[in-house]
């Protein structure tokens, strides 16, 4: 995608570029991924969500995730991404939670991925936002396309209990009919079973989608009753934590990575708040970053909302912030890059409208000293809400909680617990967590 075609300040309705079955030929090109971004903008203005198949068809998006997943399988739990000599930035992107127009805002700034410009995207590509369907083509296209410039890492989002709850699994169905979505649905949370979950830059900036997690040493009862943080030694070995991380066993580091949050006061605990992961304070990263000789962690996983709630906490109302200064041990900071978040609210619920930010970083400062830009929302062509706006605007609850639309599919990729979890109420005969399987 040409850059000077994503700064037209978002009138991108003029461009008269889609046409019909496109067709996954690998490798792709950037030409394919640049029509690919243009015909589905077009297709926004549409108000038929459904045309997007026109596009690319069910059996070709299968495809695209098979290419995709394949990538993702190479990379480690952990990546450790070297920047080149010929690198100038690496760009971290937070939450785009479907908000496709603000992802191709984000590009036409930052500029495309290239041999001098890597991104990587920290998770939450899909749900609450109308065009979660788009961002993961996109994301994913770019990934095929240049995979050692493009990194995905898993956000809670990127599971199945939230793209249940969240919305994305009846868009895929609404976007490409129930039966071809029910078979690319599968596919879908196998791709995220081959997400890695952190990435580590130039050994200085580690990025992760929640924060930062419990040691693998722990027993079950340690875990809860004197947790000790982990290392990044143990996180490189860990599970990626399956279709759907309980937080528990094999994929206890998972559900912390992709669950976690930092808080005002020093301590180490369960996050209440969430149901899963843990809360840690400045202590605790401080601790973290001297240990593993770190000067920066990013992470997400907090928009306007979940601060809104927080308000002992910085504000994110522009995309960015610092939630632990630790001084010559460096800092904790949080980017959040879906502006006017979130896109559906109830008519008596607060409107934040919030800016969105990107963070580069950069060799001159030695891969560690964040360099945020913020970005205000483009306007939105009208779309469908595809969730129960009733389970507000902040993930309050984990994978365990009762707001479940269906019970889960139990899909088994081979990295969490899903083949022991699960056990059969003699009674009711809905499916259960079995926690001493876990």
């Amino acid at each position: 995608m040409k850059e000077a075609r994503l700064e037209r300040d978002g009138e991108f309705a003029s461009l008269n570029l889609a046409r019909e079955n496109m067709e996954v030929s690998l490798p792709l090109d950037d030409a394919w991924v640049d029509e690919l971004a243009c015909a589905m903008e077009k297709n926004t203005h549409g108000r038929v969500p459904r045309m997007i198949s026109k596009i690319l068809a069910a059996n070709e998006v299968g495809k695209l995730f098979v290419a995709a997943t394949r990538e993702l399988k190479k990379e480690k739990t952990l990546v450790r991404l070297s920047p080149g000599k010929s690198a100038r930035e690496v760009v971290v992107v937070g939450d785009t939670h479907g908000q496709y127009h603000d992802v191709l805002r984000l590009l036409s700034i930052a500029g495309l991925p290239s041999d001098e410009r890597t991104y990587v995207f920290n998770g939450d590509f899909v749900d609450r936002g109308a065009w979660g369907v788009e961002v993961l083509l996109l994301l994913l296209a770019h990934k095929v396309r240049a995979p050692d410039r493009v990194y995905l890492l898993r956000g809670n989002h990127e599971t199945e209990f939230c793209t249940e709850c969240y919305g994305f699994e009846r868009e895929l169905s609404v976007k490409y009919g129930r039966t071809a979505g029910k078979k690319l649905y599968p596919l879908f949370l196998e791709m995220c079973a081959a997400m890695p979950l952190a990435c580590v830059v130039a050994e200085k900036t580690l990025v992760l989608h929640g924060g930062l997690f419990r040691s693998s040493a722990l027993s079950k009862r340690e875990a809860t009753t004197s947790p000790r943080l982990g290392s990044l030694a143990e996180l490189e070995k860990a599970s990626k934590g399956g279709a759907d991380p309980l937080g528990e066993g094999r994929s206890m580091i998972a559900g912390d990575v992709l669950w976690s949050d930092p808080i005002a006061e020093d301590g180490l605990h369960h996050n209440d708040a969430r149901g899963i992961g843990i809360q840690f304070g400045p202590s605790q990263t401080r601790e973290f970053l001297e240990k593993e000789n770190l000067k920066l962690i990013l992470r997400s996983h907090e928009g306007p909302d979940a601060r809104h709630d927080r308000p002992e906490m910085p504000s994110i109302m522009s995309g960015f912030c610092v939630d632990h200064d630790c001084g010559d041990a460096g800092k904790l900071c949080t980017v959040f890059s879906a502006p006017n978040y979130p896109q559906f609210i109830e008519a008596d619920d607060v409107r934040h409208n919030n800016l969105a930010a990107f963070v580069k970083l950069k060799p001159e400062s030695n891969w560690c000293e964040p360099e945020p830009q913020s970005f205000d929302a483009l306007a939105r062509p009208a779309s469908q809400c595809y969730y129960d706006l009733d389970l507000g605007g902040s993930d309050c609850e984990g994978p365990e909680s009762e707001i479940r639309p269906h019970e889960p599919l139990h899909i088994d990729v081979g990295e969490g617990d899903e083949g022991a979890r699960w056990k059969e109420d003699e009674v009711s005969h809905k499916l259960k967590v079995n926690h001493d399987a876990t």
